[in-house]
């Protein structure tokens, strides 16, 4: 359930955002994240952003919009992604990078 919720969300960003390249899953260890409490975490790399490091912005459920669970958006630059890549290490709160959802899956 949680996976279709980040699914739908990152369509939605993707659709708001057309500078957006790619979004990706950010994740915690399994047994945090099988916690309903435990934000959807996406990792936006956006070309038309500033290179500000790793700054989640927290939203809380809408589940009028179908989000039912809290999510946290990192918006990072494409240079700032490639960093990430090569030293996963920069993620905060023992995340790591988890799949990737491209425009075409999240159009489903």
């Amino acid at each position: 359930m949680k996976d279709e919720v980040a699914e739908r969300l990152a369509h939605a960003h993707y659709q708001l955002e057309p500078t957006i390249r790619l979004i990706r899953r950010l994740v915690a260890d399994p047994a945090r994240e099988a916690d309903p409490d435990e934000p959807i975490k996406l990792l936006e790399v956006n070309d038309a952003t500033t290179p500000d490091g790793i700054r989640p912005v927290y939203f809380a459920p809408h589940p009028a919009s179908g989000i039912i669970y809290p999510s946290l958006i990192v918006e990072i630059t494409p240079q700032e992604y490639d960093q990430i890549m090569k030293n996963n290490s920069l993620l905060p709160h023992d995340w790591q990078l988890g799949e990737v959802i491209d425009r075409v899956a999240a159009a489903r």
